[in-house]
């Protein structure tokens, strides 16, 4: 043996003690090492939790009105009362080709009855005792029948009562339908919209005046009578109301246009109704403006006429025997120092042709239909002159019905 050899020997005997130690601590390391390497590991689960919080607000739910794609208009043709209905209760023999028991039937006698129900045809077909399983039946053909109005000419706006519901063409494109019964005056429904008139310098004075007149029409009367907004005399909206009321306290002058645009008002069926609200001035401001307005949108033809007691005005709704009641200027008697002007006991009016398109009035009627008591004789004044104004002929009250009948229907 080697000196190398020997020296090793030992070395391993004089410190086996240690290395027997340090063997079975690297033991007992691996096993504890492959002890955690195969030892079943636990699974962590982690759960999120989410918390959602829900509000509930009031929030206020509205339906739309349907957009109407065009005017709305009825498709059917209303019939005046009293016009003949055509039916034909007629016999005929209809050839009937079939099969039956008995063999070919031809020349079957047929009993048929048919009318004529808007435009629809139905008919019955009875054949005494036989069968026919199949066959060829004439339909009926009914002739035209040509059947004159039974309507007057000056009732035919009244007699369509019956037929016409105003309150389903009330959709706003009209300002203003009523039908008077002929044989009652006091018989009138249908709708309108009375607003104040307003211009680049005139100011209506009297801003309440036309609600208290609306709520007295929706009382006295069967038409229902609305505040409609505020009409400018150079707007194209002014040729759709069929009554314009026009007061004021003031002096003021129309423009060109505003001048241009209420003659043509007046001349194509308008009516305006122009109240003095200073008429204990004799010959004040709002009067001299008021005339002139007139006279500028007119020229010649604003010739003014006193409207007496027997004018259909002062009968057309309510009965005033002695003429118009009295307004403002009869609170103070004449003066001819302080100026103050003598009761008029009239109305007086602008005529184009046979028909009255303006009424003027020196009573300030406005300032009585503002009030809340001692003013009925002025409410009724204010509701003959809008009943007068919607069923005059050729107003535009009636043009618009003959409009809708024509072009409507």
């Amino acid at each position: 043996m080697s000196a190398s050899a020997s020296t090793g020997l030992q070395v391993l005997r004089s410190n086996w003690r240690l290395f027997g130690l340090g063997l079975l601590v690297s033991v007992l390391a691996h096993l504890a090492f492959a002890g955690l390497a195969l030892w079943p590991r636990r699974k962590v689960e982690e759960r999120v939790v989410a918390v959602v919080e829900v509000r509930y607000e009031k929030t206020p739910f509205s339906v739309m009105p349907p957009r109407l794609s065009r005017d709305f208009a009825f498709r059917k043709q209303a019939v005046p009362t009293g016009t003949p209905v055509v039916r034909s209760r007629t016999q005929r023999t209809t050839t009937i080709v079939g099969s039956g028991r008995g063999g070919l039937q031809l020349g079957v006698p047929a009993s048929r009855l048919w009318s004529s129900h808007g435009g629809s045809a139905d008919f019955q077909v009875a054949v005494g005792g036989l069968a026919v399983a199949e066959g060829l039946i004439g339909m009926p053909q009914f002739e035209s029948v040509a059947i004159g109005s039974m309507k007057e000419p000056e009732r035919r706006i009244d007699m369509q009562a019956e037929f016409l519901d105003l309150e389903s063409i009330n959709t706003g494109k009209y300002k203003g339908m009523v039908i008077q019964d002929p044989t009652d005056k006091r018989n009138v429904k249908g709708f309108v919209y009375l607003a104040l008139a307003w211009g680049s310098v005139l100011q209506p004075s009297r801003q309440r005046a036309v609600a208290q007149l609306v709520r007295a029409i929706n009382t006295y009367t069967s038409i229902r009578a609305e505040v409609d907004d505020q009409i400018f005399l150079d707007s194209q909206d002014l040729f759709r109301a069929p009554f314009v009321y026009i007061t004021t306290s003031r002096a003021f002058e129309l423009t060109a246009h505003e001048a241009a645009n209420l003659a043509r008002y007046l001349r194509s069926g308008g009516f305006v109704v122009a109240d003095n609200d200073q008429p204990h001035l004799e010959y004040g401001p709002a009067e001299a403006s008021l005339r002139a307005m007139f006279r500028q949108a007119l020229g010649r033809d604003a010739r003014f006429v006193q409207l007496g007691n027997e004018h259909p005005l002062y009968h057309i709704f309510f009965d005033f025997e002695g003429g118009p009641p009295p307004g403002g200027e009869s609170s103070v008697g004449a003066n001819a120092v302080t100026g103050k002007a003598s009761p008029v006991p009239y109305l007086e009016g602008i005529y184009l042709g046979d028909r009255l398109v303006a009424v003027y009035s020196d009573k300030g009627y406005g300032a009585f239909w503002e009030k809340e008591f001692e003013n009925e004789p002025h409410l009724k004044m204010g509701v003959n002159l809008v009943v007068f104004a919607l069923t005059q002929r050729g107003s535009i009250a009636e043009q618009q019905i003959d409009y809708y009948n024509q072009a409507g229907r």
